[in-house]
């Protein structure tokens, strides 16, 4: 199983922790939030890898492009530079998961398989906000915390296939928002769905070993 840490430090500081889309919207607040994230989340996940040079070079390295990356993001919002430089950390991601896969397989703290579990409920939570965001689904300025409390327990209980769990999820964040919100939004027809397929392709994926 390879570990996929480099994009796992990638999606947690830059969608757990700042607001992905106000970076390219060019909020300084944000921009300093996704950089400082950055460098504390990769030390975070990575630190008993800095005592080995291939491990410190490796790390800096990352968190250095990552940084700088982030700082190019706000040249525009327009949809199609925003896809261009995630996909772009995307590459970056994965050319250092190539590099250095079996080194972190090998000596990082935290096992290939709960990096991985980490990995896929950060995408099925914050990544998929941030999908909602630019897609203006939800409010640009939204951290989601309903969508997001609710995709966290979906991948939880399909990953651990306790499907009464799931159903009790599904019916009791349904009851909460008719009666806090009352007013019927999509949104709360597309959170859950993209949860449940999200959490349900992630299963597969690392039960087959191709994650």
């Amino acid at each position: 199983m390879v570990p996929n840490l480099f994009l796992l430090i990638y999606t947690t500081s830059d969608y757990g922790f700042s607001n992905n889309s106000l970076v390219y919207r060019q909020n300084k607040s944000e921009i300093q939030k996704a950089v400082l994230w950055t460098i504390l989340i990769g030390l975070a996940l990575s630190f008993n890898l800095l005592v080995f040079q291939t491990g410190m070079i490796a790390i800096l390295t990352y968190i250095i492009i990552t940084a700088g990356l982030t700082f190019l993001k706000p040249r525009s919002d327009k949809l199609s530079w925003y896809l261009g430089m995630e996909f772009l950390n995307l590459g970056v991601a994965l050319l250092f998961t190539f590099l250095f896969s079996a080194f972190i397989a090998e000596h990082n703290y935290i096992e290939p398989p709960f990096i991985n579990y980490l990995f896929g409920l950060v995408l099925s939570s914050v990544v998929l906000a941030d999908i909602f965001r630019r897609s203006n689904l939800i409010d640009i300025k939204s951290n989601d915390a309903d969508g997001n409390f609710e995709r966290i327990l979906i991948f939880i209980f399909i990953m651990a296939l306790q499907w009464w769990y799931l159903a009790i999820v599904l019916a009791g964040m349904l009851i909460y928002r008719l009666i806090r919100y009352r007013k019927f939004d999509k949104t709360w027809i597309i959170s859950p769905l993209a949860g449940v397929g999200l959490s349900f392709l992630w299963l597969l994926l690392m039960n087959f070993g191709l994650i």
